[in-house]
Formats: structure tokens, sequence, C-alpha cells
């Protein structure tokens, strides 16, 4: 029994870190994708579409790593355990 409970408190800010990190690292990369050909505004401009892709997966991973840390709060707390 004392091996399913899980120390949350540091497990879910180490995650939180790390997903922060990962999702700004796809911003930022995006955002230099960007402006590395922002003359070219076409469809055809790989670096453009790729960047304007980086931005939006940062954001989303963002979005979602957050959203698994507040799920498992909200676990914790209806299980007794805060």
């Amino acid at each position: 029994m004392a091996s399913n409970v899980r120390k949350s408190g540091s497990n879910d800010n180490q995650m939180s870190r790390t997903v922060s990190v990962i999702a700004w690292i796809a911003c930022i990369a995006g955002i230099i994708l960007i402006l590395l050909d922002i003359g070219n505004l076409t469809d055809r401009n790989i670096y453009l579409m790729t960047g304007i892709g980086c931005v939006v997966a940062g954001i989303f991973i963002f979005l979602v790593g957050k959203s698994f840390v507040i799920a498992r709060k909200k676990e914790d707390q209806e299980n007794g355990r805060s």
C-alpha cells in the first residue's frame, strides 16, 4: 500500500517546469524561423510555415502540460492527499 502513495508536490513542479521549458524552446525556435525569411509572406515559405507551426505547438504544449498538473492536483484533493 505504501508504494501507491506518490509525492505529487515535487513531481508536479518538476513536470510543470520541464514542460514549460520545452514549450518556450518551441516558441523561440518558431519565432527565429519566422524572422529568418519574413520578407516572403507566401505559403511556399518553409521557414514561415514551420515557424508558425512551432509557435502554435509551443502554446499547445504549455496548455496541455498545465492541464495535467491541474488534473493531478484535483485528483489528489479528491482522494484526500493534499
